[in-house]
């Protein structure tokens, strides 16, 4: 597939990144080891659709930024950690504000504004997907972890540092 194709490889190497990360997961590994070939994976996908992830173009324009799979992965930590937060008996409310804060301060947004609602719909979302769903699959795995071997203090340092993965510009 890697040299097969001429996409100059992209599709070996988006398929590689799943490979393993589906490696990790199935040896009982941390998905957040999984995070930046996960984050790397949609930058290919991305770029298959004409979209400049940051990842692969540091210099993307920020409207196209904004369109990429770094926000609906940034969007789904946010949303986990809202539940495993809320599964640990922290207040829906004051828990999704208090992200909501933390997380306005990640690179991926660009002029979006984030608010306590939008961590509750984020969350929502994705619980109203299907269990086979990619983005279903990943919130589980990642409350799975948080709450199995992270806890608290996992779930506190995903909020000030932000997602793997992610560029801090």
């Amino acid at each position: 597939m890697f040299e097969n194709k001429e996409d100059a490889g992209r599709a070996g190497i988006a398929t590689a990144c799943q490979a393993v990360a589906r490696f990790l997961w199935v040896t009982g590994q941390s998905p957040l080891l999984a995070a930046p070939l996960l984050a790397l994976r949609a930058a290919i996908l991305d770029l298959e659709q004409g979209v400049a992830n940051p990842i692969i173009r540091p210099d993307a324009a920020d409207g196209r930024r904004s369109r990429s799979a770094l926000k609906k992965h940034a969007s789904t930590v946010a949303a986990v950690c809202l539940e495993a937060l809320v599964d640990l008996g922290d207040p829906v409310n004051e828990t999704a504000s208090r992200i909501a804060r933390l997380a306005a301060s990640w690179s991926t947004w660009g002029d979006q504004q984030i608010n306590a609602d939008t961590i509750k719909n984020w969350r929502n979302t994705i619980r109203a997907m299907r269990a086979d769903e990619h983005q279903r699959v990943a919130f589980d795995l990642m409350r799975k972890d948080l709450l199995e071997h992270g806890g608290r203090q996992e779930v506190e340092r995903l909020l000030s540092d932000g997602p793997p993965g992610m560029p801090k510009t």
